[in-house]
Protein backbone atom coordinates (compact mmCIF):
# COMPACT_ATOMS: atom_id res chain seq x y z
CA UNK A 1 0.00 0.00 0.00
CA UNK A 2 3.02 2.27 0.27
CA UNK A 3 3.15 2.39 -3.52
CA UNK A 4 -0.42 3.69 -3.83
CA UNK A 5 0.32 6.40 -1.24
CA UNK A 6 3.25 7.61 -3.34
CA UNK A 7 1.04 7.57 -6.42
CA UNK A 8 -1.63 9.58 -4.59
CA UNK A 9 0.91 12.20 -3.53
CA UNK A 10 2.26 12.51 -7.07
CA UNK A 11 -1.25 12.67 -8.50
CA UNK A 12 -2.33 15.42 -6.08
CA UNK A 13 0.84 17.39 -6.79
CA UNK A 14 0.29 17.38 -10.55
CA UNK A 15 -3.42 16.57 -10.76
CA UNK A 16 -4.41 18.38 -13.95
CA UNK A 17 -1.36 17.36 -15.98
CA UNK A 18 -1.66 13.79 -14.76
CA UNK A 19 -5.39 13.71 -15.50
CA UNK A 20 -4.75 14.88 -19.06
CA UNK A 21 -2.18 12.17 -19.69
CA UNK A 22 -4.18 9.44 -17.99
CA UNK A 23 -7.46 10.28 -19.75
CA UNK A 24 -5.72 10.36 -23.12
CA UNK A 25 -3.85 7.09 -22.61
CA UNK A 26 -6.69 5.03 -21.19
CA UNK A 27 -9.21 6.42 -23.70
CA UNK A 28 -6.94 5.46 -26.59
CA UNK A 29 -6.39 1.99 -25.15
CA UNK A 30 -10.13 1.60 -24.57
CA UNK A 31 -10.96 2.67 -28.12
CA UNK A 32 -8.50 0.15 -29.59
CA UNK A 33 -9.97 -2.61 -27.42
CA UNK A 34 -13.49 -1.53 -28.45
CA UNK A 35 -12.51 -1.64 -32.14
CA UNK A 36 -11.31 -5.22 -31.85
CA UNK A 37 -14.42 -6.18 -29.86
CA UNK A 38 -16.50 -4.76 -32.74
CA UNK A 39 -14.45 -6.78 -35.23
CA UNK A 40 -15.42 -9.90 -33.29
CA UNK A 41 -19.04 -8.76 -33.03
CA UNK A 42 -18.81 -9.35 -29.29
CA UNK A 43 -21.19 -6.97 -27.52
CA UNK A 44 -20.26 -8.17 -24.02
CA UNK A 45 -16.58 -7.27 -24.43
CA UNK A 46 -17.54 -4.00 -26.12
CA UNK A 47 -19.87 -3.02 -23.26
CA UNK A 48 -17.27 -3.97 -20.65
CA UNK A 49 -14.56 -1.93 -22.35
CA UNK A 50 -16.85 1.06 -22.80
CA UNK A 51 -18.09 0.95 -19.20
CA UNK A 52 -14.58 0.73 -17.74
CA UNK A 53 -13.24 3.50 -19.92
CA UNK A 54 -16.16 5.82 -19.21
CA UNK A 55 -16.03 5.08 -15.47
CA UNK A 56 -12.40 6.11 -15.36
CA UNK A 57 -13.09 9.23 -17.43
CA UNK A 58 -16.01 10.10 -15.13
CA UNK A 59 -13.79 9.87 -12.05
CA UNK A 60 -11.29 12.26 -13.57
CA UNK A 61 -13.87 14.73 -14.85
CA UNK A 62 -15.76 14.73 -11.54
CA UNK A 63 -12.42 15.34 -9.77
CA UNK A 64 -12.91 12.43 -7.41
CA UNK A 65 -10.31 11.71 -4.75
CA UNK A 66 -6.85 10.68 -5.88
CA UNK A 67 -7.28 7.10 -4.67
CA UNK A 68 -10.53 6.58 -6.63
CA UNK A 69 -9.06 8.14 -9.76
CA UNK A 70 -5.97 5.96 -9.60
CA UNK A 71 -7.85 2.76 -8.81
CA UNK A 72 -10.28 3.19 -11.70
CA UNK A 73 -7.43 4.20 -14.01
CA UNK A 74 -5.33 1.14 -13.21
CA UNK A 75 -8.37 -1.16 -13.32
CA UNK A 76 -9.28 0.27 -16.72
CA UNK A 77 -5.74 -0.21 -18.05
CA UNK A 78 -5.37 -3.76 -16.76
CA UNK A 79 -8.80 -5.06 -17.74
CA UNK A 80 -8.86 -3.30 -21.13
CA UNK A 81 -5.39 -4.71 -21.88
CA UNK A 82 -6.52 -8.22 -20.96
CA UNK A 83 -9.65 -7.88 -23.10
CA UNK A 84 -7.59 -6.54 -25.98
CA UNK A 85 -5.24 -9.53 -25.80
CA UNK A 86 -8.25 -11.84 -25.58
CA UNK A 87 -9.85 -10.36 -28.70
CA UNK A 88 -6.53 -10.53 -30.57
CA UNK A 89 -6.22 -14.21 -29.69
CA UNK A 90 -9.80 -14.90 -30.78
CA UNK A 91 -9.32 -13.20 -34.15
Amino acid sequence: MDWIKKQEEWFEHSRFGAMTLMITFQSCLGSVAAMYALKLDNVVILATVAALTMASNAMFIAQAGARYCLITFYASIIINSLLLVLTLVLL
